[in-house]
């Protein structure tokens, strides 16, 4: 199960560093081989003419065979993989990062069971349809943020580590919005999301894997259902709205209250003044008061009178 990430500019350095020095044992253990063999070959030819040919034939390609084959033990892994090695069969350790051997011939007997990624991985979870507590179909959609933690466990305790997590995240999405109202996945998805992680971390750590986080990225509502949320949500906000002018209005008439009585009759009066001043500054208005000057009764007789008076003036005489 090897898993390089292919495209990147560092995974490509270093397989070019490895196939490079690859290529350096190889030229290196031909050489060796092949000149052992051109050596066997001038022995043969001593002995037997006939011989040193097919000496030579059969040693070029038995040392073409030996230099490939020690050549290609070099491994170089970036600092962000992991190597599992086995030895006939068994789990010896893990391996990397950096330069080492692994030679699968006595007396070692090793072998490279999987290189592993253990960066930071994201996998996106899209959970089917399912019924929430109120009898609501919603469907999910997560993003789970996951890395091996142990390279043993996730290579050789499991066949697939990322399909593992992935059926653990779908099977706790399902389990956890059974459990829940709509208002409530809606609402609180941050808990929501710490419910899951919880959840998935404790499924995923018997595969090697921690999951660092889980993000509720969606949760898809019928369209019905939609708008009559909408239509409550609006009626809410209405209500809302008129309790904010009720308790506006209650406010003003507290403060008008708390000044009505702060003010003394002079006072009053001359606020009565100052507005039927800033009244009478309007173009054609006409001002008739009554109530005012009870300190002196004839003041009344004489306004009225005197906007009576002037009301007749400008009838039209027929």
């Amino acid at each position: 199960m090897a898993k390089f990430v292919v495209g990147s500019p560092t995974s490509r350095g270093l397989n070019t560093v490895q196939t490079f020095l690859r290529l350096v044992i190889w030229l290196v253990s031909f050489a060796v081989f092949f000149g052992l063999t051109v050596f066997l070959s001038g022995i043969t030819a001593a002995v037997a003419d006939i011989l040193a040919a097919p000496t030579l034939v059969v040693g070029g390609v038995v040392s073409l065979i030996l230099a490939t084959m020690f050549s290609r033990t070099i491994y170089v892994i970036p600092e962000y993989e992991r190597v599992v090695l086995l030895r006939l069969g068994k789990f010896v350790g893990v391996k990397g990062p950096g330069l080492f051997w692994v030679i699968p011939y006595p007396p070692f007997f090793r072998s490279v069971a999987a290189i592993l990624d253990i960066r930071i991985q994201t996998r996106v979870i899209q959970a089917a349809e399912t019924l929430t507590s109120d009898n609501v179909p919603v469907g999910c959609e997560a993003v789970v943020f996951l890395r091996v933690e142990d390279p043993e466990r996730a290579a050789l305790h499991v066949a697939d580590y990322q399909e593992a997590v992935f059926q653990a995240a779908n099977s706790a999405i399902k389990d956890t919005v059974g459990t829940l109202e709509l208002t409530d996945l809606l609402g609180e998805r941050e808990i929501v999301a710490q419910r899951l992680k919880k959840i998935i971390d404790s499924a995923a750590s018997s595969f090697g894997v921690d999951v660092s986080s889980v993000e509720l990225t969606d949760v898809h509502v019928p369209n019905d259902l939609i708008q009559e949320l909408s239509v409550i949500a609006q009626s809410r906000r209405a209500a809302s709205a008129k309790i904010a002018e009720a308790e506006a209005e209650k406010m003003i008439a507290q403060k008008l209250q708390e000044a009505s009585e702060m003010l003394s009759p002079r006072a009053m009066e001359m606020y009565r003044l100052n507005v039927l001043e800033r009244l009478g500054r309007e173009e054609g208005s006409q001002i008739v008061v009554y109530g005012m000057g009870a300190s002196n009764p004839e003041m009344e007789t004489t306004i009225s009178a005197a906007a009576a008076g002037s009301a007749v003036q400008s009838l039209p005489k027929s």
